[in-house]
């Protein structure tokens, strides 16, 4: 019995701390949506590689490749299609102007950004578009018995897949910008 509650206490840990997990990530990327940010595309491209190694490796100790259903794996192919194409359209929505003043966006200096962006209201609703198409999409694949949908794992490779196609469109953009928008000294 003892072990029991024990292991009842520790799927309720793990809830908790991937609850508190998701709503970190919800706060801290809708705030980056409505707010101006110096354009550094290498800082741009981390977040998204971070998200998705952690990702992997949470879904990797989660189930095993064999444990993989069909169910499992077209949820987890659908979910990263819509979240790469809303993170493009997030990525087209972005609004760009000039810094007043070059900014320095490495941690050495050596590298400033001359431009700032942010995609605004219609970003922050494309956000939370991402969030109910994932919500209504772990309801669903839960109730026709997928179990990794559910993961945190597949939920960070979603948000790793949406920063990447958002940042994917941005330096697209940028390259078209007339000036660089991020300039090494």
């Amino acid at each position: 019995m003892p072990a029991q509650i024990l292991k009842g206490t520790a799927m309720s840990l793990q809830m908790l701390g991937n609850a508190l997990l998701a709503l970190a990530l919800i706060g801290w990327i809708g705030y980056r949506q409505t707010t101006w940010r110096p354009i550094a595309l290498a800082t741009m491209w981390r977040t998204p590689l971070i998200m998705g190694v952690i990702g992997v490796v949470l879904l990797a100790r989660s189930a095993s490749p064999e444990a993989l259903s069909p169910l499992d794996l077209a949820v987890l192919v659908g979910e990263l299609i819509i979240s790469l194409g809303i993170g493009a359209w997030m990525g087209r929505l972005a609004h760009f102007r000039p810094l007043t003043t070059p900014r320095p966006v490495s941690r050495d200096g050596n590298t400033v950004a001359t431009f700032e962006s942010r995609t605004g209201a219609w970003g922050l609703v494309l956000w939370f578009l991402v969030l109910a198409v994932r919500i209504g999409i772990d309801a669903l694949a839960s109730m026709a018995g997928s179990h990794v949908a559910t993961s945190a794992g597949v939920i960070l490779l979603m948000l790793a897949a949406n920063r990447a196609a958002r940042t994917f469109i941005f330096a697209q953009r940028i390259a078209a910008l007339p000036a660089s928008a991020t300039v090494s000294r």
